[in-house]
């Protein structure tokens, strides 16, 4: 066996899959760090923040609906058949 090989012979093929998982998940932590660092742009936001309030209109336009139809539900269960 190669003297620079040497060390690589005591560790079980089970304790690497350890060690290359905690490798991968620095590697991961650290990538995610810094993309978490970038600035939103403007256009993104201002997008998202007028799609969420027609979301919200749509909400409760969509609520009011769901409520005169279990009105009108109750009434027709109401009915005597």
């Amino acid at each position: 066996m190669p003297e620079s090989a040497s060390w690589f012979a005591p560790i079980p093929w089970f304790a690497w899959i350890a060690i290359v998982g905690a490798v991968v998940g620095g590697v991961v932590a650290i990538v995610g760090a810094g993309r978490s660092k970038r600035q939103v742009n403007p256009d993104v936001a201002r997008v998202l923040a007028e799609n969420t309030a027609v979301n919200q209109a749509l909400l409760a336009k969509l609520t009011a609906i769901d409520d005169r139809l279990g009105a009108v539900e109750k009434t027709l269960n109401d009915i005597p058949g």
